[in-house]
């Protein structure tokens, strides 16, 4: 019981330091820097966001916050606030 207890604490301790870097997986996986990533950031306003490195993209978000998006999500998920309402969806509050 003692160990389940204990996972409980390191499990949200990664989630908010997960949640804190969505900037930082999206600047990571398309190679640019976090200072240029926003909300509003989307293929049409970040040049190294291609058809390609969406799915990259998409498979890095994915590994990062530990969840699956499906292929409807994957086509919406064209801006940083579009993969943010994603992951809301999923419970996941990527502040």
């Amino acid at each position: 019981m003692a160990s389940r207890a204990s996972a409980g604490p390191a499990f949200s301790v990664r989630w908010s330091l997960a949640k804190r870097s969505l900037f930082e997986v999206i600047g990571r996986a398309l190679n640019v820097p976090i200072a240029s990533v926003s909300d509003a950031s989307s293929p049409e306003t970040l040049r190294r966001w291609d058809s390609l490195r969406h799915l990259d993209l998409m498979n890095t978000v994915e590994d990062e916050y530990d969840v699956r998006f499906s292929a409807a999500d994957l086509a919406k998920a064209r801006s940083v606030g579009e993969i943010r309402r994603l992951l809301h969806e999923k419970g996941i509050d990527a502040a």
